[in-house]
């Protein structure tokens, strides 16, 4: 596939995966002004939001009809080199992913008790890690998530604290309840002003291919099609793009929003 058709999958992706996230079902968005605040529905709403975050922090499938790459670096790529720019409307796309991946590459410190091996640590490790950690945890029991283990094997290591895999795998319930219910549960409203603002950079990028593109019947009818790029021929980027030009037709859920300084300051 060349250059647009790939660009015009992975948006159609990321859209798809930002409103799973971000949407009423899950969330409400309270407060005002600049001092915004979310509140999940449920902790099941949480968890869900937690999980689903891990898949947009990973890779797409190797075996997908696009190059394998972090949905972040595609973006990162895209906003780099647009298809779509018109007059800089690339630029708060671009904007929101170096401030989404900036915050999400800062070490923090989270200080934890693991009372199952007995020991007092002071644990340092990125955003995107800790949320690595987190999202599979939700998804996964303590034997399907050895690999956690063994990521935790490592931190304790760089904390000066030497500990066999059982016992990371021991403290597995401890890790996910400090940094689920305290780091995370701390963070969830930053994280979804990030993510609401991926969505309205990549609606302020498309907004001019999409005026461009959209075609109405004419008359009082509601019918309407795409006028697709014509360097777009495979059938499956056609299908993303007029996935995608109905999602920047329907726009974002929620309207953009500031969270509060007061749910920035730690971690």
């Amino acid at each position: 596939m060349n250059k647009v058709e790939q660009e015009v999958i992975y948006l159609s992706a990321v859209i798809e995966l930002l409103r799973s996230m971000v949407n009423y079902e899950l969330m409400a968005v309270g407060g005002d002004g600049d001092h915004k605040s979310v509140q999940f529905k449920s902790t099941t709403h949480r968890q869900f939001f937690f999980i689903a975050l891990v898949d947009l922090l990973s890779q797409t499938d190797a075996k997908a009809p696009v190059p394998s790459t972090p949905y972040l670096g595609a973006l990162r790529a895209i906003s780099n080199a647009p298809s779509f720019d018109v007059n800089d409307s690339v630029g708060d796309l671009k904007k929101a992913v170096i401030n989404f991946t900036g915050w999400l590459r800062e070490e923090i410190a989270v200080d934890t008790w693991l009372s199952s091996i007995d020991l007092q640590v002071n644990i340092h490790i990125t955003r995107y890690l800790l949320l690595k950690v987190v999202g599979n945890l939700s998804k996964h029991n303590t034997l399907r998530s050895v690999g956690v283990a063994e990521e935790l094997q490592r931190l304790l290591q760089k904390a000066g604290k030497k500990v066999e895999l059982y016992q990371a795998m021991l403290i597995q319930e401890e890790i996910y309840e400090k940094f689920h219910d305290d780091v995370c549960a701390y963070h969830a409203s930053t994280i979804a002003e990030f993510l609401n603002g991926l969505s309205w950079g990549i609606q302020h990028y498309l907004k001019p291919e999409y005026v461009r593109s959209f075609t109405p019947a004419g008359g009082e009818s509601a019918v309407y099609k795409f006028l697709y790029p014509k360097v777009l021929e495979h059938p499956y980027a056609k299908t993303c793009y007029w996935n995608l030009m109905n999602q920047v037709r329907s726009g974002p859920i929620f309207a953009p929003f500031t969270v509060s300084e007061y749910l920035k300051g730690n971690y």
